[in-house]
């Protein structure tokens, strides 16, 4: 059996879900709501170079295939709309510290920027930063922050929702994420 993008995708999403829950991010309204802003207008938080990493690194861990990729989703901005608006000013720091630390180890092993590398440099700076050894070193840990929230971004675009994964849940509304009750909530005859 081939797994395809799509059931991938569906699969990642499921078991980033208590990962997503732990790391306190937005839950579906908040989240559909910054989706929206990060549309409507253009986050201003990041330096040029912050966006441009940011922007490699979703690409780089969600390209453009069959199916849209981060960038044609607008995850970019969606991740600086979440750590310009839902993060603390000490999280907003150790955030930014994280983008500094990738980007310093990548210059530092090919003397290029991020956005400069090529797909092939890509892959294997993203390999080598989803590495479990040395999971305390700085590049590491802003890479595992950002890919959380580049994941979340990407799975929960309505694009993605209704194009990739085929969700419907209500035909006509877009909801990033519907809650699901719990099999005991029907025991008690408590299903209507």
């Amino acid at each position: 059996m081939t797994l395809t993008r799509r059931a991938a995708l569906q699969l990642l999403g499921v078991a980033a879900l208590p990962a997503v829950a732990r790391a306190g991010l937005p839950d579906a309204v908040t989240s559909a709501a910054a989706h929206r802003r990060a549309l409507a207008t253009p986050p201003a938080l990041f330096r040029a170079d912050e966006r441009a990493l940011v922007a490699a690194v979703a690409d780089g861990i969600l390209p453009r295939s069959a199916t849209p990729g981060a960038l044609d989703v607008g995850v970019p901005a969606f991740v600086e709309v979440i750590v310009g608006e839902w993060m603390t000013d000490e999280e907003r720091t150790e955030f930014r510290a994280g983008l500094a630390a990738m980007e310093m180890h990548v210059i530092e092993r090919l003397n290029r920027p991020w956005p400069a590398l090529s797909g092939f440099e890509r892959s294997a700076e993203l390999a080598w930063l989803a590495e479990a050894s040395d999971p305390t070193h700085p590049a590491r840990r802003g890479y595992r922050r950002l890919r959380s929230h580049v994941l979340h971004g990407y799975l929960t675009s309505e694009r993605v929702q209704r194009e990739v994964l085929k969700v419907d849940i209500t035909p006509g509304r877009y909801y990033g994420c519907t809650p699901i009750p719990s099999p005991l909530d029907f025991e008690d005859g408590a299903d209507g």
